[in-house]
C-alpha cells in the first residue's frame, strides 16, 4: 500500500467525504481512516436512523394524545424488532456504498483509528 497521501482524510462522515472526494476530483492521492464503519455519525447512528425512530415515537405520542380524548380507541403497538430491522435497511448498506465509492475513485480507505506522530505524518 502507498503510504505517502497528498490528503489524508480522519472520518469518513459527511465532511470528511466531501473533502475526500472534491481532493481527488482535483488530483490528489487520497486516504480516508476510519476506525468505524465507513459512512459516518449521520448516516449510520445519527441523523438518518434518528428519523425514523423519532417519526415512529410521534405516531405512538399523537395516538396516546388523541386517545385521551376519546378521537381514537386504541393505541398502536410500537414493534420494535420491526422498526430496527426496517431502520437497518437503510444504514447496513452504506459502509460498503461507502467503500466502492472511495474505491472507484481511486481513494485509499483505511480502517483504522489515526493517530498523528509528526506534523505531517499519520
Amino acid at each position: 500500500m502507498n503510504n505517502e497521501f497528498d490528503v489524508v482524510v480522519v472520518g469518513s462522515g459527511s465532511a470528511g467525504t466531501t473533502v475526500g472526494m472534491a481532493a481527488r476530483k482535483e488530483g490528489r492521492s487520497v486516504a480516508i481512516i476510519d476506525d468505524r464503519p465507513f459512512g459516518g455519525t449521520c448516516a449510520l447512528r445519527g441523523c438518518d436512523p434518528k428519523k425514523v425512530l423519532v417519526a415512529a415515537a410521534g405516531v405512538i405520542d399523537a395516538a396516546q394524545r388523541l386517545a385521551a380524548y376519546d378521537i381514537i380507541d386504541r393505541v398502536p403497538k410500537l414493534d420494535w424488532p420491526n422498526l430496527m430491522r426496517f431502520k437497518r435497511t437503510f444504514t447496513d448498506p452504506v459502509p460498503d456504498q461507502r467503500l466502492r465509492a472511495y474505491q472507484s475513485v481511486g481513494i485509499t480507505p483505511i480502517r483504522g483509528r489515526a493517530r498523528f506522530s509528526g506534523p505531517q505524518t499519520i
